[in-house]
């Protein structure tokens, strides 16, 4: 039986422009993902490709659906971070996951959105994508408890004080803070994103958190940094 434990919330606080395209991002090929995107087409009004790999050269307001299957963890992972940095106005979504499994860890990227798993049946599949392209979230109604119970704790900032941040890594956190991608920091403070993204690793290690999301809650109420 197809889950029915999905739950939308409210849009987003800031307006979002109209979707132009809907990708799919797969690595099967076969008619299936062909009759897919064309209903997804016709169900929805807004034109929808698929494509392997992600590109940055794509440009517009899209919705990028991740298909789960036929990838590793860390293929998804890198996939997900590619679409986290680009530029363009965009909403993120995970198809065919699996339940119980590290995709579902996913959700913890801000760029994604939405969450579907491998038994989603057609009608909860275009439900949900109608709420996407308005803007709201379509994720698992477990996956959102998990979500608040692991994020709503009181700010200790006894803790913080402890923790020696160097003068680079705190202006790395003041940039987090205030939304900026990797490019947006290396651009600011003229080092390469390699660079950036082990100064990343150092300050998670530091300040006991495992991404950008986690990050951010973090140096939230931080003003003395």
């Amino acid at each position: 039986m197809p889950r029915q434990n999905i739950i939308v919330t409210e849009s987003y606080l800031q307006p979002f422009p109209p979707i132009e395209c809907i990708w799919l991002f797969s690595l099967n090929t076969s008619l299936q993902t062909g009759l897919l995107t064309a209903l997804i087409s016709e169900k929805t009004g807004v034109k929808c490709q698929a494509a392997q790999q992600f590109s940055p050269s794509i440009q517009g307001a899209n919705l990028y659906l991740i298909d789960c299957q036929s990838r590793t963890n860390a293929a998804l992972e890198d996939l997900v971070a590619d679409i986290q940095e680009h530029d363009q106005p965009y909403i993120a979504a995970l198809i065919n996951a699996t339940s119980e499994s590290n995709q579902e860890q996913l959700l913890d990227w801000p760029c994604i959105s939405g969450l579907f798993y491998t038994d989603t049946d057609q009608e909860q599949l275009l439900r949900g994508l109608e709420s996407l392209l308005k803007g709201e979230y379509w994720v698992p109604r477990r996956l959102l408890h998990l979500f608040l119970e692991k994020n709503r704790r009181a700010p200790s900032s006894s803790k913080r004080l402890d923790i020696k941040l160097t003068k680079r890594e705190r202006e790395i956190l003041k940039l987090i803070k205030r939304g900026a991608t990797n490019m947006d920091i290396s651009a600011a403070l003229e080092v390469s994103e390699h660079t950036i993204k082990s100064h990343l690793y150092n300050v998670y290690k530091k300040i006991g958190v495992r991404n950008r999301l986690e990050a951010s809650n973090w140096v939230r109420h931080m003003d003395d940094l």
